[in-house]
């Protein structure tokens, strides 16, 4: 019997096009089917070695990307070559425009479909959807992903800085998929602190949610250097409460199908899209500093939180930022006052945190700062890694080589 939680389609990109490339990793990054891009190709044909054709035999994909824009010629002989070796390989051209009697050819060697360029996200998701109902492929039965949502009733607790740093830590521990969902539709800040310029917001992807695939998804995130994505808020401010609460936990449920981790920047208040967070969230970091109005603010929020989770209040995890031991308010005197303990506390590092607010670069990138150290031990802890021993991958370069050679979301073997 077949484990279908392991299933993985294999695929390889074949493209001198550095911009059809990241379009296409752009879009397999947000498809719910595991297709394992483990080879990307981007000698033009007259290049290969017989080594690099040796390789891809071995690797025998299911899916190939083939760009016809090196040598239309050469790249029908190519077509033919593939499906030579395996007829039930499902090929996808793209390239220039071709005379009708060159695209002829093309089907004749076993291209399934042709993409003129320019090629959108989402007609490569299109594709994809195309492929899959005619080789039967299915998503992978795997659960979905844990969504963290941070939280605090009280602005300038910094949870805008916890969470876009936490979805970077997350990614570094592990090499897996992980989305920062700014829900702060009033005056969100995800995407100052990082830097980025989105085209698209979540007010847009709650429009068009009902005609959703992978590949529209891939348009609407920003990819950062970082290697997380990205799905800010408008840049223009939109009323509280613009999109439904219905309408957000299904789009909030959508995500955690497509990524690994998914972190949320609620607004400072009980909002429809906080409770949504809450109500998807696998943990709720409630984010506090120990200055009296904080306190003040969480303690009134106490009882609509004690009625949003009931029994289920483990779900909660209090995380004291800025946090200084001679501070006046001890971690007792909170603990006491909210009446829940105090799980995690994030240094009052304020020359680093400020710093990289300023120049719009996460704190995570300073390796020196007790801030980043703090942050990266909440997130082991949250992830469970010390319990189950799993191997930690902090380095950016390993986790591109798991993204490359392994597949995105692949543990390494020991």
């Amino acid at each position: 019997m077949t484990d279908t939680s392991e299933f993985r389609v294999r695929s390889v990109s074949i493209s001198t096009d550095p911009g059809f490339r990241e379009s296409l990793r752009r879009v397999l990054d947000a498809d719910a089917r595991d297709i394992d891009l483990a080879m990307e190709i981007a000698e033009p044909f007259a290049e290969m070695s017989d080594e690099l054709i040796a390789a891809l035999r071995r690797y025998d994909p299911e899916l190939v990307f083939l760009d016809f824009d090196d040598d239309p010629a050469t790249a029908v002989s190519f077509a033919r070559f593939l499906t030579e070796g395996n007829a039930q390989r499902h090929i996808v051209g793209t390239g220039p425009a071709l005379a009708a009697e060159t695209l002829l050819e093309t089907m004749r060697v076993g291209v399934a479909e042709y993409l003129p360029k320019p090629v959108a996200d989402d007609a490569i998701g299109s594709a994809l959807d195309r492929a899959a109902r005619r080789l039967g492929w299915a998503p992978a039965n795997r659960a979905p992903g844990d969504l963290y949502a941070v939280f605090s009733p009280k602005g300038g607790a910094g949870t805008t800085t916890v969470a876009t740093n936490l979805a970077i830590i997350l990614y570094r521990l592990t090499g897996k998929k992980t989305l920062l969902v700014d829900l702060d539709l009033e005056l969100g800040e995800v995407a100052v602190l990082l830097g980025i310029k989105s085209r698209f917001s979540m007010l847009d992807l709650a429009e068009n949610f009902a005609r959703i695939d992978a590949g529209l998804l891939a348009s609407y995130v920003t990819p950062h250097d970082s290697g997380i994505h990205v799905l800010a808020a408008p840049f223009h401010p939109e009323p509280a409460g613009g999109v439904g609460g219905e309408d957000l936990r299904a789009i909030l449920a959508y995500l955690k199908r497509h990524y690994d981790y998914v972190v949320v920047d609620t607004p400072k208040s009980f909002s429809l899209e906080s409770v949504a967070a809450f109500e998807e969230a696998t943990r709720v970091l409630l984010v506090t500093t120990v200055g009296v109005p904080a306190l003040r603010n969480l303690q009134r929020c106490k009882p609509l939180l004690e009625r949003a989770f009931g029994r289920d209040r483990d779900r909660l995890r209090l995380v004291v930022n800025r946090y200084h031991t001679t501070d006046v308010i001890s971690l007792d005197d909170v603990q006491r006052t909210l009446g829940f303990d105090v799980y995690w506390t994030l240094s009052n590092d304020y020359e680093a945190v400020s710093h990289s607010i300023n120049a719009a670069t996460p704190v995570v990138q300073n390796a020196k700062s007790r801030y980043t150290r703090d942050l990266q031990a909440m997130g082991v802890d949250l992830l469970g890694l010390r319990q189950t021993g799993k191997r930690l991958s902090g380095s950016k370069l390993i986790g591109d080589l798991i993204g490359r050679f392994r597949g995105r979301g692949d543990e390494v073997p020991a």
